[in-house]
Formats: C-alpha cells, sequence, structure tokens
C-alpha cells in the first residue's frame, strides 16, 4: 500500500462519508491523476528532445531550439507536478509542532493551514487575471492595439527559437492555479470532515 492509498485508507477509517462519496473529492482525485499523466508526457518529451538534439549533434545538425524547449516543458512539469504534490499531500512540511498538538488543538491547526494555502493560490489566481487581462485583451480592437494601450506585451513575446508566442506555456501559471485551488479546497473539505468526526466520537 503507498502513502496515498494509506492516507484514504486512514481517512476513510476516521470518516464514514469519505471522500470517495464527496464531488470536490472526486474531482481533487481525477484532477490529480491528469496531472500526473500529463507531467510524465511532459517529461518524456523532455527527454526524447534532448536525446535527439545529442544525436543530430553528433552529426553536425543540432536542434538549435532543443534547449528553449526543453526549459519551457521543464518549467511546465514542474508546476503541474506541484499541483500534483498539494493534491497527495507530499509537499515539504515541519510537523514538529502539530504532532505533539492534541487532536482538539491539531484539527484547527491543520484547517488553518488549509486556509492559508486556500488563500494563497486564490491570491495568484487573482494576478493571473489581472495579468493576462482576457476581457480588455480581446475586447480591444486587437491585441497590438491592446498591448500598446496597456504596455502589457504577454500577448506578444515570442520565444527566441521556437518562434512561438510565450503565453501559451505561461497559461500553465493560471492552469495551476486554479488546479491547486481545487486540491485546497478537497483538503480543507477533508480536514473538516475529520475533525467533525473525532469530535463526534470524543462525544461519545
Amino acid at each position: 500500500m503507498n502513502d496515498t492509498e494509506g492516507a484514504c485508507a486512514l481517512e476513510s477509517a476516521l470518516c464514514p462519508d469519505s471522500e470517495a462519496r464527496s464531488i470536490l473529492g472526486q474531482l481533487d482525485q481525477h484532477l490529480a491523476k491528469w496531472e500526473e499523466g500529463a507531467t510524465a508526457l511532459l517529461i518524456a518529451a523532455i527527454f526524447v528532445i534532448l536525446t535527439g538534439n545529442v544525436i543530430l549533434r553528433a552529426f553536425g545538425a543540432p536542434l538549435l531550439w532543443a534547449d528553449e524547449a526543453a526549459i519551457l516543458l521543464m518549467a511546465c512539469a514542474a508546476f503541474l507536478g506541484a499541483a500534483v504534490a498539494l493534491a497527495r499531500g507530499q509537499h515539504m512540511a515541519v510537523t514538529l509542532l502539530s504532532d505533539n498538538l492534541p487532536p482538539r488543538l491539531r484539527h484547527p491547526l491543520a484547517i488553518s493551514v488549509d486556509l492559508v494555502v486556500l488563500g494563497f493560490f486564490v491570491v495568484l489566481a487573482w494576478l493571473c487575471w489581472r495579468w493576462f487581462d482576457p476581457i480588455h485583451a480581446f475586447g480591444a480592437e486587437s491585441l497590438t492595439a491592446y498591448s500598446q494601450q496597456t504596455f502589457n506585451f504577454i500577448y506578444q513575446e515570442r520565444t527566441l527559437t521556437l518562434g512561438l508566442q510565450k503565453v501559451w506555456f505561461w497559461l500553465v501559471l493560471p492552469l495551476f492555479a486554479i488546479l491547486s485551488i481545487v486540491h485546497a479546497l478537497a483538503a480543507l473539505e477533508r480536514d473538516i470532515r475529520i475533525a467533525r468526526n473525532d469530535q463526534e466520537e470524543r462525544g461519545q
């Protein structure tokens, strides 16, 4: 049994209404699986690009865009991988305080941490919305006119060697924020349910 299965089993034991019966919990799990698959595909693509570049370089015909593509794909993979880690509860954490607290204080602390994490990603999503500014950008006469009026060149900048618009790669940021909000909400729901169930058991 891996860590994720063990956590699910523990939660099922603590809460009769387990995450499996929660729509938010199901969405959280499905998104995490999608993120894992997408991250694996990106890592595989990076491996293929770099390996192909090494082989072609040996024949004197290197891929000029290989390094830039690998860097951009690695950044995308890092954000999606971070979202997976958030869903699985695998980010680094200092648990010295929470491990030594009684359950009646441990649960409020866990819920408070969930709220802080949720707040962080809500702010990140809001900043991404302001940065991409889709309403004004696509409501303008053209994206060029929008950039000239606002000095926001997010839709105009291109990669150096690939020749693609950078915005296609920058989209991973709002995607990461939205996915993380879902994972944070699922964690908050789970911790509230566990705290409520524990309180009921202590009251019996």
